[in-house]
């Protein structure tokens, strides 16, 4: 069980590390969508999926690593795999293989494993 949680808290720490990258980046973004001559409505929706997706991994991040020192939280942490496998598919559809379908699947497995592993009976 304690391997389970290391696993997670690896997971948890790359997530919420990438969801800050990402969340700072709508700088960029903010120029991107200036330089391409994006109207109103796209312009606003665009910068709020952005800081959405950002969000997401952050909350899912502490979620995790909340949820794995828990008695019985291997359950939420499987929950947050199966979230983290919709946006590896999400992800790769819009995409292709690229560094955040790389990313997010290393987080995936890490969650995978940590849940799995704290659901296990200990002997």
């Amino acid at each position: 069980m304690k391997t389970g949680r290391w696993l997670t808290g690896i997971g948890s720490v790359i997530l919420f590390l990438t969801g800050l990258g990402h969340g700072a980046r709508i700088v960029q973004v903010q120029r991107m969508i200036v330089d391409s001559g994006m109207k109103a409505p796209l312009d606003v929706i665009l910068k709020g999926c952005w800081l959405a997706f950002s969000g997401e991994m952050v909350a899912l991040a502490v979620i995790a690593v909340v949820a794995s020192a828990m008695a019985g939280g291997g359950l939420i942490v499987l929950m947050c795999a199966a979230t983290m496998v919709f946006n590896v598919g999400l992800l790769f559809h819009f995409l292709g293989l690229s560094f955040p379908v790389y990313v997010s699947s290393v987080v995936a497995l890490f969650f995978l494993a940590g849940g799995l592993m704290q659901g296990k009976p200990t002997a």
